[in-house]
């Protein structure tokens, strides 16, 4: 290439790089975005139904665009339909259930920067569950991730600790980690011939059944009914259509432009923008205790992504390819459920 070509060049490079930068920060922004609005909501749409009008809004969007390819990818999808199922209830419809629950009773900040510590947490089940080896800095990261959450969660005060008085809405935020967490090792154990929209299409799709049932539970228990005014649609508009899908192609654009490693370090923004919303429309506070446990966890998180050591380099060198490998096909895709 001569050198004219390699300076005309150059611009567009800078361009699709800066476009990739602004769809990461822009994913991370619909996804920190989703805390503060699904809190701001909660007095005109309960919790369980919030997560069935936000689903079922998702599926409304995606059918004109993904229900061609699905019919295309029928035979796959008819094959996977259990395990797509499965997927679907647990990190997709069954998140969302737990973590709009907990948001009834917990802050937004709160929420976002707990379910900051999912990484984290991860590692520890890919650990315990399913015998892959983890190196001290893990270890070390796991710890001090752990430490973050109790930071948050007993609001700087370790005596909540002796007398178990956790706020119960940071309790459902942290089950909802914990099954985002089965989620994410789920999908790397059943991998899936399916495009990223159609695989988002028939996991909500094969999942809705269960908000369907929570819901009409939620309302013959004698919750509130929705309150239906030009608030609560554009809020169930925008759950439906950013958090849920706008994010989910951002992030897919992104990491095809910049790769993973670097994409993932976007991630970080995801509580700092629920943070710096939940500030401005719900007038939360951010506390000392909030800014010691995101250190803790970030710092966790850092620690929790370095490689750990394998007994023989060409050993490492193989196993490093196949994870990248059943990654890379599967980051994006482990998104959507935020």
């Amino acid at each position: 290439m001569s050198a004219i070509e390699s300076a005309a060049g150059a611009p567009k490079a800078r361009r699709s790089l800066l476009l990739a930068y602004l769809a990461l920060a822009g994913a991370a922004l619909f996804w920190g975005g989703n805390w503060p609005l699904a809190r701001w909501i909660q007095s005109e749409i309960p919790p369980l139904t919030l997560g069935l009008l936000r689903w079922g809004a998702a599926a409304i969007f995606l059918l004109p665009i993904a229900l061609p390819r699905l019919l295309r990818a029928w035979p796959t999808v008819r094959r996977e339909w259990r395990r797509l199922t499965i997927l679907g209830v647990v990190g997709v419809t069954g998140f969302s259930a737990m973590s709009y629950t907990g948001l009834a009773y917990t802050t937004a900040i709160n929420g976002s920067l707990l379910n900051a510590a999912a990484p984290v947490f991860l590692v520890l089940f890919s650990a315990l569950g399913f015998g892959e080896r983890i190196g001290w800095a893990q270890v070390a990261g796991v710890v001090l991730s752990i430490a973050g959450v109790l930071a948050i969660v007993t609001r700087g005060a370790p005596e909540t600790l002796a007398s178990f008085a956790f706020n119960v809405g940071d309790l459902w935020v942290m089950g909802a980690v914990l099954v985002w967490t089965i989620y994410t090792v789920l999908l790397k154990r059943w991998p899936t011939a399916l495009p990223p929209l159609v695989f988002l299409l028939a996991t909500i799709l094969f999942s809705l059944p269960l908000p369907l049932v929570l819901s009409a539970g939620e309302l013959a228990w004698g919750t509130r009914l929705p309150v239906v005014s030009t608030l609560t649609i554009v809020t169930v508009i925008y759950l439906g259509l950013f958090p849920s899908i706008g994010a989910y192609v951002f992030w897919a654009y992104g990491v095809g432009r910049i790769g993973p490693t670097r994409a993932m370090l976007f991630q970080y923004l995801i509580p700092v923008f629920a943070t710096g919303l939940a500030i401005l429309l719900l007038g939360e506070s951010l506390r000392l205790f909030h800014v010691a446990g995101a250190a803790l966890i970030v710092g966790g998180l850092v620690l929790a992504s370095r490689p750990a050591r394998r007994a023989s380099a060409e050993k490492g060198q193989s196993e490093h390819e196949r994870e990248r490998g059943g990654d890379q096909g599967h980051r994006d895709q482990r998104q959507h459920a935020q």
